[in-house]
């Protein structure tokens, strides 16, 4: 009986390691993004109609670590932009134009374009508008552009 007992709870301690390791490649901020990792996925979001060759250079987008909202827990980014002064964090961040919804920020950053999604560590860059509207599309959002003096 004691051998049964011994095997179940061997047999328990595995998964439980099993779990912790998948729950930390997932989730933990140091280990998500790396190259080696089994579960890392940066690839952008496409239909399965699209070839991978009509991306731009192979790649639609680069992801980037997000350091405007840096001090703000994730969960806490989409109340912490509700409560800023719009005008004020475009020309902080170094945004000409912006737009938002409930569940993404869209903005225009010198010559680069960039979708950030409220609780997400990294931010998606673009090298077009096209292209981030398309990903927009995709995504199911509209959002529209505006320039700073549409926040005052």
């Amino acid at each position: 009986m004691r051998f049964i007992f011994g095997i179940i709870k061997n047999i328990i301690a595995v998964i439980a390691i099993i779990m912790i390791v998948f729950f930390a490649f997932k989730y933990a901020p140091f280990l998500k993004d790396q190259e080696w990792n089994p579960i890392h996925n940066n690839e952008p979001s496409m239909n399965n109609s699209e070839p991978r060759e009509q991306l731009t250079g192979g790649q639609r987008y680069s992801v980037e670590e997000n350091d405007i909202l840096n001090n703000v827990p994730l969960s806490q980014t989409k109340n912490v932009f509700n409560w800023i002064n719009k005008k004020e964090f475009m020309s902080v961040s170094g945004i000409g134009r912006m737009g938002y919804n409930d569940q993404y920020i869209a903005g225009q950053r010198g010559d680069e374009f960039i979708i950030y999604k409220f609780g997400s560590d990294s931010i998606r860059v673009y090298k077009t508008e096209i292209e981030m509207q398309q990903d927009l599309n995709q995504l199911g959002q509209h959002i529209e552009l505006q320039p700073p003096s549409s926040y005052e």
